[in-house]
């Protein structure tokens, strides 16, 4: 602040002023431009590969990253406008010019050549092709999205317009505009979609799931990769197959089922882009067998205390352990089997065993698991640490989980939910603790302590010493 507040400025004319706003808007919409494409930002509208033309992904692609390219050049060209203006407002000389731009500037200026210039074009080629993975995971990271009613599917398609640019100075929206939303600019509702629908006025194509619950199982309704089909089938109309398979190769997997079910897949890439410095907050939870065979994908958005108990109920009783039993019956009543079905029948064994361990777990963390969303994404998913399979995310929650069993968070309401007891305890001598879980009235103040009575300084001989001599520390 001290340097800031002694930098002189210079007298601005109207015209100075409207030229240096002008730029500076600029400076600010370009790359607000490219921010419409980052699913975490408040700018969201769709990702890249639908903001740019191109009949494949890879065209589309290489089409985003030439745009890239050309803002950078343009924010340049902006910068050195603006650096050329201020340098005639405070009258600096030419040479002076130079050392400063040279000082703030590039190391490019060099005559020596780079070993690495040799393999430019081989680098450039690997960042394309870096950029395409990126991209297309980006693309379907709003997939995902849009099949759990996070985001809108009709500006994919046209059918709502992209809104134009706010002013600089707007406050934030609480929803990214590519966010479904109701009229008041919130995140709709299944209440408030119902009314529409009674109204006439609810023409969405994608069912949503509103409990935020899918689940990687061919054959479910809620089934994770069939509900991307159709939102793929929505935006790309009867080119959908063409694209899933290019989306495909260029994740490097057979199906999109395999993207979803391997934790080095969507979850994967959905954590990184979810985390930054240290914090990490993935929205989009995978709930996994021991072998990766059934998964549960919860969205951390709709958590309630009854979510793990639809999960129990809905899914794993109702369906999937229904179903393993049924076909364990069939197998089990046949007098003679062949290979095929010895083998099968081991496999059923073995998800029938795994199933029952993860509805176990599942009930056992529900009895005292009350997600409260102001706790954020970690403290509220360790409790789960054991059903995450991506190593270094579970890792993480099992940290997480070990200091709240220690009593390190007992501020969050996580953990008033499961030792009330411990931490009610600490509110009786914690009151800014006590304030956290609104139990201000189990604090109990200390004692006043009785003030020392403080008597004349004296001098050696009793008597008082001039006050002169004491504020000196004589």
């Amino acid at each position: 602040m001290g340097l800031i507040q002694k930098t002189p400025i210079p007298e601005l004319s109207p015209v100075d002023q409207v030229t240096l706003a002008t730029l500076a808007h600029r400076a600010w919409s370009l790359p607000r431009v490219l921010d419409t494409h980052t699913e975490n930002s408040h700018a969201f509208t769709l990702p890249a590969l639908l903001l740019v033309d191109g009949i494949i992904l890879a065209e589309r692609a290489v089409a985003w990253i030439e745009r890239v390219r050309r803002v950078a050049v343009k924010l340049a060209a902006i910068q050195a406008e603006i650096d050329a203006h201020c340098f005639d407002l405070y009258s600096i000389a030419e040479a002076d010019r130079r050392a400063i731009t040279k000082g703030f500037g590039t190391s490019g200026d060099s005559d020596e050549p780079n070993a690495a210039d040799e393999d430019e074009n081989e680098d450039d080629e690997n960042a394309t092709a870096a950029n395409v993975a990126l991209l297309t995971a980006a693309m379907m990271s709003s997939a995902v999205g849009i099949a759990f009613g996070r985001f809108d599917v009709c500006l994919a398609t046209g059918e709502r317009a992209l809104p134009p640019e706010p002013d600089p100075f707007a406050p934030l929206p609480v929803c990214p505009p590519g966010q479904l939303q109701n009229e008041q600019g919130l995140p709709i509702t299944k209440g408030e979609a119902g009314r529409l629908k009674e109204e006439g006025r609810w023409n969405y194509p994608i069912e949503i799931p509103w409990d935020g619950i899918l689940v990687d199982d061919p054959g479910h309704p809620l089934d994770l990769e069939t509900r991307v089909h159709q939102v793929l089938q929505v935006i790309w109309k009867d080119r959908w197959e063409d694209i899933e398979r290019e989306a495909c190769e260029i994740l490097g997997v057979r199906t999109l089922r395999d993207y979803f079910r391997k934790p080095a897949g969507l979850f994967s890439d959905h954590l990184k882009r979810y985390s930054k410095s240290r914090r990490k907050a993935p929205i989009y939870w995978p709930l996994q067998t021991p072998s990766g065979s059934y998964t549960l994908w919860l969205y951390y958005h709709r958590l309630n205390d009854q979510t793990l108990y639809t999960c129990v109920n809905d899914f794993v009783e109702k369906s999937k352990l229904r179903e393993v039993t049924e076909q364990l019956h069939v197998l089990h009543t046949k007098t003679s089997r062949s290979k095929q079905e010895d083998k099968d029948l081991e496999r059923l064994l073995d998800l029938d065993q795994e199933l029952k361990d993860f509805r176990d777990e599942l009930l056992r963390v529900a009895q005292c698991w009350k997600p409260n969303l102001n706790d954020g994404v970690q403290i509220t998913a360790a409790p789960l640490w054991k059903l995450f399979h991506h190593r270094p995310w579970q890792n993480t929650l099992k940290d997480t989980w070990d200091k709240l069993e220690k009593g390190d968070y007992d501020w969050v309401h996580l953990a008033y939910s499961i030792w009330p007891e411990r931490v009610r305890d600490k509110c009786r001598h914690d009151k800014s603790l006590a304030i956290a879980h609104g139990l201000e009235e189990l604090y109990e103040a200390p004692p006043e302590q009785p003030r020392e009575k403080r008597g004349r300084t004296r001098g050696k001989r009793g008597g008082i010493w001039p006050l002169w001599i004491i504020s000196r520390g004589v």
